[in-house]
């Protein structure tokens, strides 16, 4: 027998908070375990390919141009398998922060609702400003490095050119500190560095003001660098990351002030941010400048410390005359940045 409903409307079916917490942790455990599998196979797939490497083509390491040729050393330069155990870390956490969820975890105080509410009209456009610029300058080094190909030297020409070189900053030239976070390593770098750049700026630009975007991004950038100067000082930097823990740092504090006035899991979004990034950089430490973003990530949160008010009746978007103006003398100093970098690329293709 079935039953036909003519001119009503199906009425939804409700379910208790306890069932939606239920539904929440599968649905986190779901995607956690994908990642673990994910993860598990990229590790060994990469253990398996380096194994057989070492083990049976040993000629074949000679073209790799590497000091320690072991199996250690080899795999923990494999790409595969630092994004295998990203995956497998992230998976770990997801099942351990499914197990401690709690129902306050996703239900919105009144003022945060009206908080959020407000920034409804806001468009970031420092975030396109400067997302667009590094993306311009990035555009110009693909077209630099195909023109100056460097096959015997693993450093690309336009990073030769512009990037932060340590040694030839301290003889003078000191523009390097800023053109480095102006340039980047190739097209995963300048995507990932792009994305986060928006998520993280865009979301400045709608709780804060659009001036602290500016401000802290240039100020870790300036930061993240004078701390890699300082214990990598042979090294080579390069990318916006710096920079961008800063504002990572900024809205870890900004969560840490505000709680009342943010999504319940604002603040932890952002340690779990900072938690995936730290553990990436460990387990990548050879490719990723891990001071370059504890220098940003410090000037951005000692940023916060001193800018966020903690009187929840003070608006923090609102802003003096001042702190526009420096706003201002921010973007411009990197947009200048980005302008300076391509001139000094397209004087050698030119």
């Amino acid at each position: 027998m079935s039953l036909q409903y003519e001119n009503e409307e199906i009425p939804e079916k409700q379910i208790s908070p306890e069932e939606f917490l239920a539904e929440q942790k599968r649905a986190i455990r779901k995607k956690s375990f994908w990642a673990i599998g994910v993860g598990a196979f990229l590790a060994i797939i990469s253990v398996a390919g380096v194994w057989l490497l070492v083990s049976y083509f040993p000629e074949s390491l000679e073209e790799l141009n590497l000091e320690d040729k072991s199996f250690l050393s080899i795999l923990f330069r494999n790409i595969l398998f630092l994004l295998g155990l990203f995956f497998l870390g992230g998976g770990i956490w997801g099942l351990l922060h499914a197990k401690s969820l709690k129902i306050e975890d996703f239900i919105s105080s009144p003022e945060a609702i009206a908080f959020l509410e407000s920034a409804r009209e806001t468009k970031p456009y420092y975030s396109y400003i400067l997302v667009g610029s590094i993306i311009a300058v990035y555009l110009v080094q693909l077209l630099v490095d195909r023109e100056n190909p460097r096959e015997d030297n693993p450093i690309a020409y336009s990073i030769e050119l512009a990037g932060f070189i340590k040694p030839l900053f301290r003889q003078g030239e000191w523009w390097r500190i800023l053109t480095g976070g102006a340039l980047h390593g190739g097209l995963l770098h300048i995507y990932f560095n792009s994305q986060a750049f928006y998520g993280f700026g865009s979301t400045i630009e709608y709780v804060a003001n659009r001036a602290h975007l500016a401000i802290v991004f240039l100020l870790a950038v300036i930061g993240g660098g004078v701390l890699s100067l300082i214990f990598m000082p042979a090294g080579i930097s390069v990318g916006a990351s710096g920079g961008i823990m800063g504002l990572v740092g900024y809205l870890a504090i900004y969560g840490y002030r505000r709680k009342r006035q943010l999504p319940p899991d604002f603040l932890k979004s952002m340690l779990i941010n900072i938690g995936f990034i730290a553990a990436f950089g460990i387990i990548a430490y050879r490719f990723v400048d891990n001071f370059a973003h504890l220098g940003g990530l410090i000037v951005g949160a000692v940023y916060g410390f001193i800018q966020i008010p903690r009187d929840l009746n003070k608006n923090p978007r609102e802003v003096g005359t001042i702190t526009e103006i420096f706003g201002w003398i921010a973007l411009g100093v990197f947009i200048y940045t980005c302008i300076f970098s391509v001139l000094l690329l397209i004087k050698v293709v030119s």
